[in-house]
């Protein structure tokens, strides 16, 4: 299956992603944390962050993603990014936090089967020349699992390259229970070629996926992947075993922390908004980097102590 990183706000940047594709591979298409209108146009920030993505390395992309709450908003980003010479683009109607939903946004979209219509309208125009296709990310509702069912029919007779389901609420956020009786009877009735996302932390939960539902056309780990970023190139190269050491695993972490600190340091000014940034990458890497030298990057005050302590993990 294709293997898929989901977007990540504040995680998955232009230069994260670039990073991984370069060190550590295995992923086939990397969707960059959604592009949003503010002020009637798209956000500057968003656009420079896909600016450099149309080519990664050999046989990686990246997707660009937006979110929007009507089919104006819609309209101005999908426009914007194929100006760019983007090719597919990924709708974001999964977004769980409260900022969005609020502004029926992400999961906040999911019960408002005209507004999602009128966007399936737009999709189908646009994707009539052949030039750009279109996906979706969705939860399978905001408040209920009904929301997704009463959407499923739109979505089928819409021109998708494919549908990516988080089986969860929107109001779960991440937490509790994935509903998989849901998932499975959505798997059973869309007719698009569907990725599965959600809790994906290992080679076996990947391969047990793989199996247990062949249909899927591929797998969209995010939280995961920060995590173990060698996750995805372990299940290509189909070993049984773990194809890195966890010490070859520890020398890309630190080379890839590498290449995004040398660009925090040139990018931002003074320790402060430097440590901001650039201490976000270890966060979901606590399970695989000694739990002693994590808590000493954690706890560093200034750029002094901050290289120390990572100098301590190469010592480990």
């Amino acid at each position: 299956m294709q293997v898929l990183f989901a977007p990540l706000q504040g995680y998955t940047t232009g230069i994260y992603r670039k990073a991984h594709a370069e060190i550590f591979g295995g992923v086939d298409a990397y969707y960059a944390p959604f592009l949003r209108v503010e002020n009637g146009r798209p956000r500057e920030k968003d656009l420079r962050d896909i600016d450099d993505d149309h080519n990664l390395i050999a046989g990686a992309k990246t997707v660009p993603q937006i979110i929007a709450n009507s089919v104006d908003e819609f309209k101005v980003l999908a426009d914007a990014i194929v100006q760019k010479g983007f090719t597919e683009i990924d709708f974001n109607m999964g977004c769980p936090f409260p900022m969005q939903v609020s502004r029926h946004r992400g999961a906040g979209l999911l019960s408002d089967t005209q507004t999602v219509k009128a966007i399936m309208d737009e999709i189908a125009r646009l994707t009539a020349n052949g030039s750009v296709k279109f996906s979706v990310k969705m939860r399978l509702g905001q408040g209920s699992p009904d929301e997704a069912f009463a959407l499923l029919p739109i979505l089928n007779d819409a021109p998708l390259a494919h549908i990516t389901l988080h089986p969860r609420l929107g109001k779960q956020q991440y937490k509790g229970a994935i509903d998989f009786t849901a998932f499975v009877r959505f798997y059973e009735e869309c007719r698009h070629p569907l990725v599965y996302n959600g809790d994906i932390t290992s080679v076996g939960q990947i391969r047990k996926m793989e199996s247990g539902y062949p249909k899927l056309a591929g797998i969209m780990i995010g939280r995961g992947l920060l995590a173990r970023p060698s996750l995805a190139a372990e299940y290509k190269a189909a070993a049984d075993a773990s194809t890195i050491s966890e010490r070859d695993l520890l020398g890309k972490i630190l080379t890839m922390h590498g290449r995004l600190y040398e660009h925090a340091r040139s990018t931002y000014q003074g320790d402060s908004q430097i440590l901001s940034h650039i201490k976000s990458f270890w966060e979901y890497l606590e399970p695989s980097i000694p739990k002693k030298a994590f808590k000493k990057i954690k706890k560093a005050g200034n750029l002094g102590e901050y290289d120390a302590a990572v100098q301590s993990l190469d010592m480990e």
